[in-house]
């Protein structure tokens, strides 16, 4: 049984050891699966946090490349389809009653999630394909660097199912912000390079000097 697949029978062996609960305790589960600020379940991330722990934790761990090699993206609608939280299927259903646009937002940055991790498998399937244990720091910088890019998308994505709408809006104005701080230093770099003359004459100044004095 791959690492994975262990974590995975742990999850659902928890459940089981749950399904004793009241009726009232149920829901209450499945409600707090999906996040209130967004409508969104945070355990659909779980499928990111999982490829991004493999990648890191490959150069130490050889024995995880079974599960590198086995993950695949898989959509929200099917995540929870699959999935034996309790809630799953009303995760599904807010889900689908949500914003268009507001969906696409986080949509879109599931599908830069699933560039990502696809092409750093790829990428290291490749490099130990060619030249197997040869190489380990080489497969660690690959790594490294993977990991590091899907982080700083997965927090994009943490952002906008924590925050909602607002979080997009914040993130929207932040790159706004940054983007017209790069405009007016640019403009600022522009009036300096016109308004510097483009020699110096040291003859005109020292005149200049002996007439004012």
């Amino acid at each position: 049984m791959t690492f994975l697949r262990e974590a995975q029978a742990m999850r659902v062996e928890a459940l089981k050891k749950q399904s004793s609960a009241s009726a009232d305790e149920i829901e209450n589960r499945a409600l707090s699966l999906v996040n209130p600020a967004s409508g969104i379940a945070n355990d659909y991330l779980n499928l990111f946090n999982e490829i991004v722990m493999l990648i890191e934790q490959l150069p130490s761990m050889p024995e995880l490349m079974d599960d590198l090699l086995a993950w695949r993206p898989t959509s929200y609608h099917d995540y929870f389809t699959r999935s034996p939280l309790p809630g799953s299927h009303s995760a599904i259903e807010v889900y689908e009653q949500l914003d268009r646009a507001f969906r696409a937002s986080f949509e879109t940055i599931v599908a830069e999630l699933d560039r990502q991790a696809t092409g750093a498998v790829v990428a290291i399937r490749r490099h130990v394909r060619a030249k197997g244990g040869s190489d380990p720091n080489g497969l660690a910088e690959l790594c490294e660097k993977g990991g590091s890019t899907l982080r700083e998308t997965l927090e994009k994505a943490v952002e906008i199912v924590n925050h909602g709408v607002e979080g997009v809006t914040r993130h929207a104005q932040a790159r706004a912000e940054r983007l017209r701080a790069v405009r007016e230093r640019a403009i600022k770099d522009m009036e300096d390079f016109y308004c510097k003359p483009l020699w110096h004459n040291e003859d005109e100044e020292d005149a200049g000097q002996k007439k004012a004095g």
